[in-house]
């Protein structure tokens, strides 16, 4: 029950009773004895009133005490949680001065709690990035919220630390924000783990780079040791075979050895093909002496000679001194390791290579009319398990400074594309590949 009808009741009582006393002062001596038994009995009938309202008040009152504490111990549970929260938060008015701060927000500003509270937020801004804060500031009303607005602030006695601050818009009277509710955060260790990573990642980077450059080097060398003393031998042994096969023929001496020297001479014939693909599939010399467009020409021919049912199309629109010498081994490699996925796995009877300069960027696309990669699936997944050559193909791409992206189409065509821009060619290291 209010107090305004409590009142009100009162009010009615007493001009009830204030009537009762004018009219037994009105009446004779003799008559006032009903009236007074009136009065009697109409006081009685107010105070039952007034008592059942003063009941009412009083459940209303210990309502409304318990109502009150249950809101002062809320707002001391929040009080609580704000004040010891992780994190350090602040509320503002709408243009950044300092309202209320909790203990971490003091201990991350260096300050004293108390000392808080009426500071203007820029005072902890470094010039440098006091523009920006100000500008940013301005915004926030009607922004409504912004997370993780990353910049440096400056504690008292201390050094700058990178702060991410979360800030919420408080809405207030007539949908105008009445302040502003700040988290921020420390990430000092954050962005130390962080380049800490991405240190690891390029020494990563810097370590493969590297043990592709002594893989090349190896196969080099192997190359030109199967060329300049196997292959060598293998000639000579060829030659005396055929000199002794002709004087055999010339002198009329036994003819039985004849079929044996020329079965001797097809074996020698085949070894020395062989080494020749080995030396040439390790690293052709074509590459160092003429250059990638006579090593695409001479591998696209030995191709065809091993899947005569698949049709080669090239089209070749850069100039040989515009690739820089570091990228040729990668080029042939890419075409390589290419040509070799879709002769074993996309059942492909055309395959159209393409080399040339796209906007400052030396480009080479592979497609091949193929059945293509499944939709919605990653393409390494459309291989067989220990199939590594697209993941081998992107890592070599890319840790020479290039994109590598695969497209499949409706129609089952697959277009392998890598691309590198023409400044940004890493040199080779000392001693790498030539």
């Amino acid at each position: 029950m209010k107090q305004e009808p409590f009142d009100r009741q009162i009010t009615v009582a007493q001009n009830r009773l204030a009537d009762l006393r004018r009219r037994v002062e009105a009446l004779p001596e003799n008559e006032r004895q009903g009236l007074v038994v009136e009065a009697a009995e109409e006081l009685s009938v107010s105070l039952e009133e007034l008592q059942v309202a003063s009941e009412e008040l009083r459940q209303q009152n210990e309502e409304l005490a318990t109502a009150r504490l249950r809101a002062e111990t809320e707002r001391q549970r929040y009080l609580e949680l704000f004040d010891f929260a992780p994190e350090g938060y602040l509320v503002t008015d709408v243009d950044g001065k300092i309202q209320e701060a909790n203990r971490a927000a003091s201990s991350l500003l260096s300050v004293s709690q108390n000392f808080l509270p009426g500071k203007p937020l820029t005072v902890f801004v470094g010039k440098d990035d006091l523009t920006a804060f100000v500008t940013q500031l301005a915004c926030l009303p009607t922004l409504g919220r912004l997370e993780d607005w990353e910049i440096p602030l400056r504690p008292r006695d201390r050094k700058p630390f990178p702060a991410a601050i979360t800030v919420t818009t408080v809405p207030g009277s007539h949908g105008k924000p009445s302040s502003l509710r700040w988290m921020i955060h420390d990430i000092s260790e954050r962005k130390r783990i962080n380049e800490e990573l991405l240190q690891s990642e390029n020494r990563l980077r810097s370590l493969s780079q590297k043990l592709l450059t002594v893989q090349e080097d190896e196969r080099k060398k192997v190359a030109l040791d199967l060329h300049d003393s196997l292959a060598a031998v293998l000639a000579a042994v060829k030659y005396n075979i055929e000199g002794a096969l002709q004087l055999l023929r010339n002198n009329g001496m036994d003819k039985k050895a004849v079929p044996s020297l020329e079965h001797a001479l097809a074996d020698m014939q085949n070894i020395f093909e062989e080494v020749r693909r080995i030396y040439m599939d390790l690293r052709p010399a074509l590459l160092d002496d003429l250059g990638i467009q006579a090593t695409v020409s001479w591998f696209i021919r030995e191709f065809q000679k091993g899947y005569p049912h698949i049709r080669v199309e090239n089209e070749i629109e850069i100039e040989e001194r515009e690739v820089p010498a570091p990228l040729k081994i990668i080029l042939y490699r890419i075409m390589q390791e290419a040509f070799r996925l879709a002769s074993r796995h996309s059942q492909a009877d055309v395959i159209r290579l393409s080399l040339g300069r796209r906007k400052e960027r030396i480009e080479m696309t592979i497609r091949d009319n193929g059945d293509g990669f499944k939709a919605g699936q990653p393409p390494e997944a459309n291989l067989p398990r220990k199939e590594y050559g697209l993941l081998w193909m992107r890592e070599r791409v890319e840790l020479s400074g290039g994109s590598f992206e695969i497209e499949s189409l409706k129609g089952g065509e697959t277009a392998i594309r890598a691309s590198w821009p023409t400044p940004g060619v890493p040199s080779p290291p000392t001693g790498g590949i030539s």
